[in-house]
């Protein structure tokens, strides 16, 4: 019998597993994101979590990554550059991806040692509550870059028709090219009634970001977005994964990681949201059905 309450002691005063390094690799220093990461540290705070900014180049990333061999349990990628450079640059090393719109493009899918948190919602409904929560806003405007955004651009074209919309898209190769590609969709014969800014990292760094937010507020334009934080900043609306949820779903990978868990893991689903600025309506003079008020889960 002494025995028997010796091991049970042991059970009961045996440590628990040792914190985990996790490594969040930001392919830039986005404040659009910075809900899901929160979202990430409070669900893995039982791991030390440190942050690196990739600054949006693909050499410090490689760094960045190299240097992490050895240390990290687990890379956290937060945007394509990250998802890729970690999964080409440390294959050995676990992996979790988010606020990457395309992965299967970027090879993320199936591959081993990577599992992520999906960063999108059926495109058609997207758009189809924009154009309830404006109903006049009938021609979108968007710029985007081909790399980051391309295929949910195309995909945001072919659905438009449906929901009675038209998109006018304006690609860029680089942050710089942003201003004249605006500037072309605000004025002139090809005017929009709204900008749709997608999740593409050319147009979340700070200084694009506020740009777009100002230029269209000038000319009396709505934003359109996939971010509660823009809306929060001066968009009109977003339709798109909840950016809390997504850093929820990331945190159980991590967790599942470092616990041991091997084998393939399922990408994980975000919740949707809709969230709606009535202040930015009322300064636009839009008039935001009661139904989308209704419908939306937030209004600021």
């Amino acid at each position: 019998m002494r025995y028997v309450r010796f091991f049970v002691l042991l059970a009961l005063v045996a440590p628990a597993a040792s914190a985990a390094e996790i490594a969040v690799l930001k392919s830039a220093d986005s404040p659009a994101w910075r809900p899901a990461i929160d979202s990430l540290r409070r669900s893995a705070a039982a791991h030390t979590v440190t942050e690196y900014d990739l600054r949006g180049d693909r050499a410090e990333a490689d760094r960045v990554i190299t240097s992490l061999k050895g240390k990290a349990a687990v890379l956290v990628t937060v945007g394509p550059l990250a998802a890729q450079a970690a999964k080409e640059v440390a294959p050995e090393i676990p992996q979790v991806f988010c606020m990457v719109q395309d992965p299967a493009r970027l090879g993320l899918v199936g591959t081993p040692n990577v599992t992520g948190v999906a960063f999108s919602i059926p495109i058609k409904n997207q758009l189809a509550a924009f154009r309830l929560v404006n109903p006049r806003g009938v021609k979108i405007g968007v710029v985007y870059n081909d790399a980051n955004a391309g295929r949910l651009v195309e995909e945001g074209q072919k659905a438009a028709p449906v929901v009675r919309l038209s998109i006018v898209a304006r690609p860029v190769a680089s942050e710089k090219e942003v201003p004249e590609a605006l500037r072309a969709l605000l004025k002139g014969a090809e005017a929009v009634d709204a900008l749709w800014i997608p999740p593409d990292p050319i147009l979340l760094g700070d200084e694009s970001r506020r740009y777009l937010l100002a230029e269209t507020l000038k000319t009396g334009k709505p934003v359109y977005s996939f971010s509660a934080t823009l809306v929060a900043e001066g968009a009109l609306v977003s339709n798109g994964p909840d950016l809390a949820s997504i850093g929820d779903e990331a945190g159980d990978l991590v967790n599942r990681i470092a616990g041991g868990e091997k084998g393939k893991i399922e990408i994980l689903i975000p919740r949707a949201e809709l969230v709606v600025n009535k202040k930015i309506a009322d300064k636009l003079k839009i008039e935001i059905p009661a139904d989308a008020l209704r419908a939306a889960n937030k209004v600021l």
